[in-house]
């Protein structure tokens, strides 16, 4: 009997080590299809990027004052949000 159970025993870990072998080989697949499909859209992506930073780059240039009255805005409107996460928060409490 006991002979009978180590011989399942040692099916049932061979079968587990042909899944866990054919999921690898089906996971590696998986991340090649992935990376193929990702990687010319992540560079078409850092390409958009990059063009519209210049684009950015010379608009400031081009407008030093209406660039610097934009950063100001942007940063008291993110202080105004924050504060009023802060005192949302603090209320709650």
């Amino acid at each position: 009997m006991a002979r009978n159970l180590t011989a399942q025993i040692d099916a049932i870990s061979e079968q587990l080590g042909e899944i866990r072998g054919s999921l690898m080989k089906h996971a590696s697949a998986s991340s090649d299809n992935a990376s193929s499909y990702l990687a010319p859209i992540a560079r078409r992506l850092v390409s958009d990027f990059r063009h519209e930073g210049y684009d950015l780059t010379d608009a400031v240039r081009r407008n030093p004052t209406a660039a610097t009255g934009a950063l100001v805005g942007a940063l008291a409107l993110g202080t105004v949000i924050g504060i009023l996460f802060s005192s949302s928060s603090s209320s709650r409490r």
